[in-house]
């Protein structure tokens, strides 16, 4: 009978389970809890054993009592030690103990004779118990990412090791008695100190997977065409300037990654990989490629980023396969032709080169989906990718495009369209044809308006209009209801000093950036952008923000960096999803730049929400000062200013009143009536503004005088 209690964030073991004497599966991954009890041991029947994922930094010496026990998991904790009792699972066939803190393994860990899955990845290992040479039923081995210095002797005495990895240690040399693995298939040694390879490794006739990524290695010994059985072979990021010929005796190898050495080039008899898929050879100093790369004829996957290619030899085009290729960050002049036969080609990156024009005969790669032309010499749109009816992703970012001819409705499929740093002065009235576009970038170009059709973009989500010669706010994205993100920022060109209304018709934005521009306010009706989750506006002329802010109930991220904000509004802490609050570079005083320091909402809210409450005390005191220092001569007047009725102060029992509460009625009408969802401060300023515009400049000195008071005693 099996139990799952699976991420249910208990913080003990449940105390009933011990009941269950027939149990033989038990799963508690994924909670938080810190103990195993000793009563663990009750379950004599249990076969599998799981808290991986928990707060454990123990594993209690009764576990010697499961002897049915096949499988442990206790990965993802903060194990520091195994009790020398967990060496008494006799019938423990996988052991899983990755991410703890283990330093060393109990001196008897060999005793575990049934083990075949041991995995101890992520811990503190230094090396490993002679004893462990017991092990001759393990297949699999993992100890990635431990202390280890050398590669432990007594792995070279598990005669059954299938899979063996030992990845991002600090291993310098191999053991000439690696030989004796002679069952292993595969082998990963990533991230380590290797400088050589002994010859007794290539004694591994059974190799298929051998993975040797960031070390220090120079060369590839000749004695690499014994492994017969080779399909992988990863030996990126090392040193390597020349790859012997002998590796083409290799003939069932399916993926060669060489990226990031110093490989001048490719071996002659390339071709005699006749099953390779996979060939990565991206950063390297590669002037040319092979004429044999033509016998690839299962070659799915190409990258070549990164090399000093001018030129592709035409006989790529017998690589029917291909799928993926990356040419970007070569020297290519001309759009490789080779590439045009490729039937199957789906995604094709030549990003960073200086191709100038593309040829028409692109349109016969008619399942290309995703095409990067970024950073090359175009100077005007290639008409026929009009004709890649399955185009879905376009970048002709940094180009010298000025204009779109027509034709685009025929690209039915596009989604992305990036056009940024171009030389649009004009918005391409043809990209309103686009039905299906969801991404529109044109920043960094030389737009100056807007046309009303960009509506017809029914489907655009993401708008980047940065850095364009905009005169005002080009309120025809306002149109847009679909878009979820629009970036309007002004670093270079005009900056854009008023936001519309309309903004407010954006329902569905979720994040709005207009930083680095002029603005010095932002409108009321941001408060109906009920889904925008980021609002960024660092840069600007921004005195205040919107009473309408704390509407804005999904926003967890805003930054107003660089304004001239002093204050913030005080009910901005109901914003209960703001994770991140950024204002450094403003004058703030309501709070304090350092409350903000932390950027979080938290004490930026409870500050503002005791701020909040003093300031109303103090209003309050204000109202009863005025109140009380009203002379009868001046009270209509007075009420004139303030626009309160006078019909109704005199109406009723309020005629009856004395001067002093109906001056603190009309007070309190002219707060509710025109000063509605002001906050305290905010009313106090407007109201000694109204005492001196009706000349009660004394009652005007004392309210100041008051104010002045109540912020002296306030710090």
């Amino acid at each position: 009978m099996p139990l799952s209690f699976d991420g249910r964030g208990l913080k003990a073991f449940p105390g009933e389970i011990m009941k269950e004497h027939c149990l033989k599966k038990l799963s508690l991954a994924n909670n938080d809890i810190k103990i195993v009890p000793e009563e663990i041991g009750s379950l004599t029947d249990l076969e599998v054993l799981s808290v991986r994922g928990n707060k454990l930094t123990t594993v209690p010496p009764a576990i010697c009592s499961l002897f049915q026990l096949k499988t442990l998991d206790i990965s993802n904790n903060q194990v520091s030690w195994l009790p020398e009792e967990i060496c008494h699972l006799a019938n423990i066939a996988q052991l899983y103990a990755s991410y703890n803190s283990l330093e060393s393994l109990p001196a008897l860990f060999g005793s575990l004779t049934s083990l075949e899955v041991l995995s101890l990845a992520a811990n503190r290992l230094m090396s490993l118990p002679v004893s462990m040479s017991n092990l001759k039923n393990l297949h699999i081995l993992n100890i990635e990412a431990n202390k280890l210095t050398s590669f432990p002797p007594v792995i070279c005495h598990l005669p059954q090791l299938i899979k063996l990895s030992l990845s991002e240690n600090e291993i310098e040399s191999l053991p000439k008695q690696i030989s004796e693995l002679r069952r292993l298939r595969e082998l990963t040694l990533n991230n380590n100190k290797l400088s050589f390879l002994p010859v007794q490794l290539f004694r591994l006739s059974n190799l298929e997977e051998l993975k040797l990524c960031g070390n220090r290695l120079t060369t590839v010994s000749d004695e690499i065409e014994k492994l017969q059985e080779l399909r992988v072979l990863q030996l990126s990021n090392n040193r390597i300037s020349v790859v012997t010929e002998k590796l083409c005796n290799c003939t069932r190898l399916q993926h060669l990654a060489l990226n990031g050495n110093l490989v001048a080039r490719l071996p002659r008899h390339l071709g005699a990989l006749a099953n390779l898929r996979e060939l990565l050879i991206s950063k390297n100093q590669m002037e040319s490629l092979p004429d044999g790369i033509s016998h690839l004829k299962n070659l799915s996957l190409f990258e070549s980023s990164g090399n000093l290619l001018s030129c592709v030899p035409i006989e790529i085009s017998n690589c029917t396969l291909l799928t993926t290729v990356d040419l970007s960050g070569n020297q290519l002049y001309r759009f490789p032709a080779g590439l045009c036969s490729g039937a199957a080609l789906r995604r094709l990156n030549l990003n960073n080169n200086m191709i100038s024009k593309i040829p028409a005969d692109i349109s016969a790669i008619q399942s290309l989906q995703h095409l990067e032309l970024n950073r090359n010499n175009l100077s005007s749109f290639p008409a026929h990718l009009f004709r890649l009816h399955k185009l879905v992703y376009l970048d002709l970012s940094s180009n010298r495009i000025d204009s779109i001819p027509s034709g685009t409705s025929a690209c039915s499929c596009i989604q992305v369209l990036l056009l940024q740093s171009n030389k649009f002065e004009v918005f391409p009235a043809e990209l309103c044809c686009l039905k299906s576009l969801q991404v529109l970038d044109l920043s960094e170009n030389q737009i100056r308006n807007i046309p009303a059709d960009i509506r017809n973009l029914e489907e655009l989500k993401d708008l980047n209009l940065s850095n364009n010669n905009f005169t005002f706010f080009p309120v025809e994205t306002c149109h847009l209801s679909s878009l979820e993100k629009l970036r309007i920022c002004q670093k270079k060109g005009p900056k854009l000093t008023l936001l519309p209304e309309e903004l407010s018709n954006l329902c569905n934005l979720r994040e709005l950036d207009l930083s680095d521009n002029g603005f010095l306010e932002i409108p009321e009706s941001v408060g109906e952008l009920k889904n925008l989750i980021k609002l960024t506006a660092n840069n600007n002329c921004l005195s205040k923000l919107p009473r309408s802010m704390s509407s804005l109930r999904s926003l967890q991220h805003m930054s107003f960096r660089g304004n001239h904000l002093t204050s913030l509004p005080g009910d901005i802490g109901q914003l209960l999803l703001l994770r991140q609050v950024e204002l450094e570079g403003n004058p703030l005083t309501r709070p304090p730049s350092a409350v903000c320091e932390g950027q979080q909402l938290h004490p930026i809210g409870q500050y503002l929400r005791s701020a909040a409450q003093r300031d109303e005390k103090i209003l309050q005191k204000v109202f009863k000062f005025v109140a009380n220092n009203i002379s009868q001569l001046d009270f209509e007047h007075f009420c004139k200013k303030l626009r309160v009725p006078l019909e109704e102060l005199k109406s009723g029992q309020n005629r009856r009143m004395p001067l002093k509460d109906k001056a603190l009625l009309a007070l309190n009408l002219w707060r509710v009536s025109r000063q509605a969802g002001q906050e305290p401060s905010a009313v106090t300023a407007q109201l000694l503004r109204t005492l001196l515009m009706s000349g009660l400049h004394s009652t005007a000195a004392g309210v100041q005088a008051l104010r002045i008071y109540s912020q002296a005693i306030r710090l």
